[in-house]
């Protein structure tokens, strides 16, 4: 299971743990230069990690991940890391973004007992007078060996056929206005949600300070709205970024049983037809008007 830390834990680990690397995973959705902030300030001894370095440009959405071995090992061992190395990730992004790249070690098979995220990312740990430094820091090439986890991300085939055989449920993390058929930020999209799927948006999982809140308080806001721990849940949002947040959380509750649809609704509601398909019927789209 993965770990959530304070900036406190993350301080003593910098200063004591061998084969460590802390990486700001920072991302964006607006004009915000991610790179270009980090090299202006960052955790001390922080690299940075490129979400976008890993994502298919042949896929149907974004931050399609790219699912080749040999690629996804040669990649990572060109940021420096190796399969035995502890990571520490945290973000400057309103996006929460650390979580999507705690999902993607998962999806390469990097043992999750060696996964950390910093909670509340770099603003709590500049609240903790933490050290920071500017500049972008040089890279020795590793040699790490990625597999891929099937288990943990669901595709758009997969979701086609959840439709017509429930057997998990999906819980939509995007803002409660674009599930209920608000204008949706990209272009050639339609709005509204995945049929039966169910609005928790992701900012609902913080308190003011972008502090996770504790999981008792989340776990009853989900039971509030019907949400079933004893089933499968699929997490999903606008491009996977965000629904990475309640896999999280999943993980940290002791549920087993839970993937990523990493399309989102970037693909499900994109009005492209995709190789196979002849009608956009195929892939539903629901308002809260319509139920």
């Amino acid at each position: 299971m993965p770990w959530l830390i304070n900036a406190a834990q993350v301080d003593k680990f910098r200063k004591n743990q061998k084969s460590l690397v802390i990486l700001d995973a920072s991302l964006h959705l607006d004009n915000r230069n991610a790179k270009q902030e980090f090299a202006e300030k960052h955790i001390v001894d922080a690299q940075f990690f490129d979400i976008d370095y890993f994502s298919d440009p042949h896929g149907n959405s974004p931050h399609s991940l790219i699912q080749d071995n040999a690629i996804l090992g040669e990649k990572m061992g060109s940021l420096g890391i190796k399969n035995d190395y502890k990571i520490i990730l945290y973000d400057n992004s309103e996006l929460h973004s650390a979580y999507r790249a705690l999902w993607m070690f998962k999806m390469l098979g990097h043992n999750p007992q060696q996964l950390y995220i910093l909670d509340g990312g770099l603003k709590a740990w500049e609240k903790t007078n933490g050290k920071t430094e500017s500049g972008m820091p040089t890279i020795s090439p590793k040699s790490y060996t990625a597999q891929f986890q099937p288990l943990f991300i669901r595709t758009l085939a997969q979701m086609k056929e959840n439709l017509h055989h429930p057997q998990e449920q999906i819980i939509d993390l995007r803002h409660p206005i674009r599930f209920a058929g608000g204008a949706e930020p990209r272009p050639n999209m339609r709005s509204g949600h995945i049929p039966n799927s169910i609005s928790f948006p992701y900012f609902a999982f913080f308190d003011s300070n972008g502090l996770l809140l504790p999981l008792e308080k989340i776990k009853s806001r989900m039971l509030d709205i019907a949400i079933d721990f004893k089933s499968p849940i699929i997490a999903t949002c606008g491009s996977a970024i965000t629904a990475c947040i309640l896999d999280l959380v999943l993980d940290l509750m002791g549920h087993s049983q839970h993937a990523v649809y990493n399309g989102a609704w970037a693909e499900w509601g994109s009005l492209s037809l995709y190789p196979g398909e002849t009608t956009l019927d195929e892939r539903p789209v629901r308002t809260s008007v319509e139920g």
